[in-house]
């Protein structure tokens, strides 16, 4: 087959290929295609103000609080919101996990998190995006019972739980079975091997070397999650039985038992880049546990959320081990290669929490900060204090604050028009955050 009329017809898909060819083929039929992506990354139980944020004003040489001390080594790539608030009543948990990707008040009812609204207008207009999931919502020890109002994904008022699983996310995101994994082995990349071994050598160079990418990171991906090494933990044939969003006794707590916190982070973290660099989607809801969250992270022996609710000595135990696995996050965006620099320069990161001081349980000064997006326009580097242009004696989540705050949904409007949406609408929101994008001004 001609080249020509091999990128028509890959493009209309109608070679007899495996799914995750034909996908792979596309994203490097795209090599050219500057797409901005977008993540959002929840971490649990907020945090302390004080010793979260950095002080305003440029990070080159500025000292990071204890908290996000971990985040150090990735300033240059760093946004910092002080001042951010959930609007509304419910200063709870749960209530700042529905607010902080809806925008809602209160209800549920009817609501969509920002991530699934982008993820609609992409798939409306698949012909030309190319992606082969809407959105994606994914995470690291978020199967916590059934309370669906641990969650921060609604799709029209119904959660959404993010898998937290890497041998049942991984075969469904790249074309496996709709029983999530083999028997013995996930081999997803070995049933495509053949057809993009013939592919590789009918596409251009720069085609070849964006599938040669593709291929690589996943062949990398695979064998981490079929290797021994892994202390059995993700075995696929004795270890948790395959499942989706169904609680199989306690099993569940296998997948956030302290000693295999770092690893299965690391795979997801993985998982998460690979999916992004390939365009299964654009957008992104990554959770790092749920509000309440009891995991005892390393280096610590007490749960995350009793450590939240001591000193802030305490609470920075748990902190920075989040902060730290965001950074690798960061790092590993920053080394995947993408159009016109990485994959980083291509994505705006955005993190949220459930609460703003943890012990206090209130919805001020939200732990939000900016990564990436350099191809977006954000101009990284820095810490910004908007209390003093945001609202006064605002009720953030039943707290009365007499400092100044901006709506968080005003960051989330601006990011879904920076990242070229239009369709987005978040209920509360009632400006944009203009001054930390290339020629903004103001709020």
């Amino acid at each position: 087959m001609k080249r020509r009329s091999l990128l028509k017809a890959i493009a209309a898909g109608s070679l007899a290929m495996t799914p995750l060819a034909t996908m792979l083929a596309r994203s490097a039929m795209a090599a050219e295609v500057q797409r901005i992506r977008t993540l959002f990354i929840y971490h649990p139980n907020g945090c302390v103000p004080d010793v979260f944020f950095p002080r305003a004003g440029a990070l080159a040489n500025a000292s990071f609080p204890a908290m996000t001390s971990p985040l150090q080594a990735v300033a240059n790539q760093l946004v910092f919101l002080d001042g951010i608030g959930y609007e509304g009543q419910a200063n709870t948990h749960e209530g700042g996990a529905l607010k902080c990707l809806t925008g809602v008040a209160s209800s549920s009812a009817g609501a969509s998190s920002i991530e699934v609204q982008m993820g609609r207008e992409d798939w409306a207009n698949r012909a030309s995006s190319g992606i082969t999931r809407p959105s994606v919502q994914m995470g690291v020890g978020t199967k916590w019972g059934s309370d669906t109002s641990k969650r921060i994904s609604y799709d029209n008022g119904t959660s959404l739980h993010p898998v937290d699983d890497p041998r049942i996310l991984y075969p469904q995101l790249f074309g496996g079975t709709n029983n999530g994994v083999d028997a013995n082995q996930i081999q997803v990349l070995a049933r495509a091997r053949e057809d993009l071994n013939r592919l590789s050598t009918q596409l251009g160079s720069i085609e070849r070397e964006r599938l040669d990418q593709h291929v690589a990171a996943l062949d990398v991906l695979e064998q981490r999650l079929n290797s021994a090494s892994m202390g059995g933990c993700l075995d696929v044939s004795t270890s948790i039985k395959p499942r989706v969003d169904a609680i199989v006794g306690g099993e569940e707590q296998a997948l956030w038992a302290t000693q295999v916190l770092a690893n299965i982070s690391a795979i997801q973290q993985d998982i998460a880049v690979a999916t992004l660099s390939c365009g299964i989607t654009r957008s992104m809801a990554f959770m790092y546990g749920v509000p309440v969250s009891p995991i005892v992270v390393p280096g610590t022996g007490t749960g995350d959320h009793d450590l939240s609710h001591q000193d802030a000595a305490a609470h920075t135990t748990s902190k920075v081990w989040w902060m730290g696995q965001i950074r690798q996050f960061i790092q590993k965006l920053a080394a995947t290669p993408d159009v016109n620099g990485s994959l980083l320069d291509n994505t705006i990161i955005c993190t949220v929490s459930d609460l703003g001081h943890g012990n206090y349980h209130n919805h001020h000064r939200i732990p939000m900060f900016l990564a990436g997006g350099k191809n977006a326009g954000l101009i990284t580097g820095r810490s910004v204090d908007l209390r003093p242009l945001g609202e006064v004696n605002k009720r953030w989540g039943d707290q009365t604050s007499t400092q100044g705050g901006v709506n968080h949904t005003n960051v989330l409007m601006t990011i879904a028009e920076k990242a070229g949406y239009r369709n987005v609408v978040m209920p509360t929101a009632n400006g944009r955050i203009n001054n930390v994008w290339v020629n903004g001004t103001g709020l």
